[in-house]
């Protein structure tokens, strides 16, 4: 953790993938965004203990990195309670401006992304067409949301939230999946 923490973050990423985080961890992490921030594109926080808990201790300062476009929060212990949080956050667009793409694959019970969401991150990155709905999965009857496009899976089953790819212009596809 210290090395990652230590000096500018190498190609606009901050990567604690695979590192287990504490709360006292987590102190340092937010000092560390706070400190860089204007250079983060992406923050990689895939399997590393994260709970809803711990995510809502980062929020206040992801929310601000002005770059931040992908935000990797798969692998973790969150539950669907985090998303309304999230969705809440993504509702402000001084908040996680230029984020599209969102990773919340493999964590506890969260099945699906919320319309509120989808639509949230959708406005963050006006230049795609029509983005594909996700099927609402454990909510309601199981019928699939119809407006724009019906919605489409991944090869692992799970439903998908696409967002642009800043690099080449093409669509790119966050897997919320479990």
């Amino acid at each position: 953790l210290k090395a990652v923490l230590a000096g500018s973050p190498p190609d606009n990423t901050v990567d604690l993938s695979g590192i287990p985080l504490t709360s006292r961890d987590l102190e340092r992490v937010t000092s560390y965004l706070q400190r860089c921030g204007e250079q983060v594109d992406s923050v990689e926080l895939g399997f590393t203990g994260l709970t809803d808990d711990m995510v809502l201790q980062l929020l206040p300062a992801l929310s601000t990195l002005p770059r931040l476009t992908t935000l990797a929060l798969n692998g973790n212990r969150l539950t669907r309670a985090v998303l309304r949080d999230l969705t809440d956050i993504l509702k402000d667009p001084s908040k996680f401006p230029n984020v599209t793409w969102i990773d919340l694959g493999n964590n506890v019970d969260i099945f699906s992304l919320p319309q509120p969401f989808l639509l949230s991150l959708r406005k963050r990155s006006p230049k795609q067409g029509h983005l594909p709905t996700i099927l609402e999965l454990g909510e309601g009857s199981g019928e699939e949301v119809r407006e724009g496009t019906v919605g489409q899976e991944d090869p692992g089953g799970g439903p998908v939230a696409p967002a642009e790819d800043h690099h080449d212009g093409k669509e790119t596809v966050a897997a919320a999946q479990t």
